[in-house]
């Protein structure tokens, strides 16, 4: 209440003038807190500007990857290491393989600069059809082929533009993706649903307790109500809609143990009832 009726009496701003004084004649009667502060903001700033005018740290090396085409539009070499935007640099090598998962720019003192090509894992694949080239006159219906390609495809949905007329051996094959009016391009992250189905399928269907030591070849969604995948013997397994998959794979365990006891040589096991059926192959 005191200091309130003496801002009152005399105005805030002479009351703030004399706080300032006071505590200007403080500081000057009691430097130590002052003083480390001081010295430490003193010495950074001394660093610093030795750190950008020093020629040691002028560029002398640029470490690209080996197996990655990135190359550099400005040259680095005798630029200061501390001056350069490593992400926009990072940025810049990004776009020009848009494959690549990331692209990482390191400072490696006193003057080198590293740059490290994170590349995507594929953990499936998927096959597109592209309308062939028009065929010549009087050589069949123009654009009326199809000419299919198999791309990768990594955890995050990306379709990797590195496709090939055969799929590849080891890849899981994700089926029932390519559609009429699917938004499904190589080199873009695969804002399709029914992608991102099959890859969330296939993640429930690896980490299943019944898939210990099995493999997977082919997730097929073609219906999202009926969702099935082929094991490596060729086998199919129906599984019913997304919601039910987990649960319905505990069913596949005791049905692949019975088998096992019982040699069979089944075409198909439907776990979408509470007894697993399985039919014969034909």
């Amino acid at each position: 209440m005191r200091r309130r009726r003496l801002v009152r009496r005399t105005g805030l701003v002479p009351w703030i003038g004399r706080r300032l004084v006071g505590l200007i004649r403080w500081g000057a009667r009691h430097p130590q807190p002052f003083l480390l502060p001081a010295v430490l903001g003193f010495s950074g700033w001394a660093l610093w500007t030795y750190a950008i005018r020093s020629e040691a740290f002028l560029v002398a090396h640029v470490q690209l990857p080996q197996d990655a085409t990135l190359r550099l539009r400005d040259p680095l070499i005798g630029r200061n290491i501390w001056s350069l935007d490593l992400k926009a640099l990072a940025q810049e090598l990004r776009a020009q393989q848009p494959g690549l998962k990331d692209v990482r720019v390191v400072r490696q003192l006193p003057d080198t600069i590293r740059l490290e090509a994170i590349k995507r894992v594929p953990i499936a694949q998927l096959r597109l059809d592209l309308p062939a080239a028009p065929m010549p006159p009087g050589r069949g219906p123009h654009g009326a082929a199809q000419a299919g390609r198999w791309y990768p495809v990594d955890r995050d949905g990306f379709i990797v533009p590195d496709g090939s007329p055969q799929p590849h051996e080891r890849l899981v094959q994700l089926v029932g993706i390519d559609r009429p009016g699917a938004s499904l391009r190589a080199g873009n992250a695969g804002q399709d649903e029914r992608l991102r189905l099959a890859l969330r399928a296939l993640d429930v269907i690896r980490r299943s307790p019944a898939m210990i030591s099995r493999r997977v070849t082919a997730v097929n969604v073609g219906d999202p109500q009926q969702i099935r995948f082929v094991l490596e013997d060729g086998t199919e397994v129906r599984c019913g809609a997304e919601a039910e998959l987990e649960s319905n794979l505990h069913r596949l365990r005791s049905a692949l143990r019975a088998m096992v006891r019982q040699p069979f040589e089944a075409g198909y096991i439907d776990v979408r009832f509470q007894e697993p059926v399985v039919g014969p192959r034909t």
